[in-house]
């Protein structure tokens, strides 16, 4: 049995069990408040555990889980069981070491024996943490949902990892004007005050490809992000989008508002299943959406048809992030055709 993880990884068999326990998922608006009146109602979770599929029923009326394998029934457990462990599961989590070490819980081991789980996390192979049933609200079915989970305990959970992938190639040109701060990654070590950056390609076709998807200049768009943000204008989403709009890299004019939505789109694609080196077809491929565990333990649920809630969340709670420069080779300068270049890497975090 597996007792040690780190907090993400802690947060979400904590989310296993708040769901098992409150039986519904809230909703909640654009600023992570939770919104009574609006929730999904679950009826089971299904986990992957060492190969086999576990299937855990929530049966109302009889205040109690019932857990299958192979549809045979092989436990069953009390929910006020559950409600019973998680305050101190919670505490453990946040008292917790800062660093994104392993550390124990004494106090699941009980817990996770009782519900046959031999894993903190189940298995997965897609960007969904965890398979819900719940009853649809909007088409009267119950379907089997995935979800992200994110948290909000500890250390600031990434939307966009960086890799080999997510660079851009800048070559370096000769610029009007006066030079601004590159604070970032030493820019203004590398960067004279006569000199400017302008976006050539992302070299990896995938991640180019997918933005076109979302939109026709979307490299054009976010390639402008990340310079404004390695040149130290700002590091929030949100600021950067408004710093951009300043800018104006696609000559959009007057329509105030196209770039805050061509970034939310992508923000949500990243989030709902968009990798950078996967091909995408458009599809969601989380297709519940999002869990995200408050700091006092409460669960917001971003349900795929919460969308525009969801979009002005991730906006208003993301930023950059300057990643590894010496593992995702990215940040010195080199030469071609007689020609300067220098590549930036995206990488996307939450605020906490």
């Amino acid at each position: 049995m597996q007792l040690s993880a780190n907090k993400g990884e802690w947060s979400e068999f904590y989310a296993f069990l708040k769901i098992l326990s409150d039986k519904i998922l809230y909703s909640a608006d654009e600023t992570l408040a939770l919104i009574p009146k609006s929730f999904l109602k679950v009826l089971s979770i299904i986990r992957n555990e060492n190969s086999r599929e576990l299937i855990y029923e929530i049966m109302d009326e009889q205040d109690k889980i019932v857990i299958k394998s192979d549809m045979k029934v092989i436990a069953e457990i009390p929910i006020f069981q559950i409600g019973g462990k998680l305050s101190n599961i919670l505490k453990k989590i946040k008292d917790g070491p800062a660093s994104k070490g392993a550390f124990k819980i004494s106090d699941a081991k009980e817990i996770m024996s009782e519900l046959h789980c031999n894993k903190i996390r189940s298995s997965s192979s897609s960007k969904a943490d965890i398979w819900v049933k719940i009853e649809d609200p909007f088409t009267r079915t119950q379907p089997i949902r995935g979800f992200s989970i994110k948290s909000k305990i500890g250390g600031m959970s990434t939307l966009l990892n960086a890799s080999g992938a997510t660079n851009f190639e800048f070559e370096i040109v000769s610029k009007r004007g006066q030079n601004k701060d590159k604070s970032k990654i030493g820019l203004n070590q590398i960067l004279t005050e006569e000199e400017d950056l302008k976006f050539v390609q992302i070299p990896e076709i995938t991640f180019r490809q997918n933005l076109t998807l979302i939109e026709s200049h979307m490299p054009e768009i976010v390639a402008e992000m990340l310079k404004a943000y390695y040149l130290g204008h700002q590091s929030t989403i949100q600021d950067v989008t408004s710093y951009v709009e300043k800018v104006d890299p696609i000559k959009m004019g007057s329509h105030k508002h196209f770039y805050e939505y061509k970034v939310q789109e992508f923000l949500l694609a990243v989030a709902f299943g968009m990798q950078p080196s996967k091909t995408w077809d458009g599809a969601y491929e989380t297709h519940g959406g999002y869990i995200i565990v408050k700091e006092n333990g409460e669960l917001a649920c971003y349900h795929v048809y919460d969308r525009d809630k969801f979009k002005k969340f991730l906006f208003m709670n993301t930023k950059f992030e300057t990643p590894s420069t010496t593992r995702h080779k990215f940040g010195k300068i080199y030469e071609r055709n007689r020609k300067r270049y220098i590549k930036l890497n995206l990488q996307i975090r939450f605020k906490n």
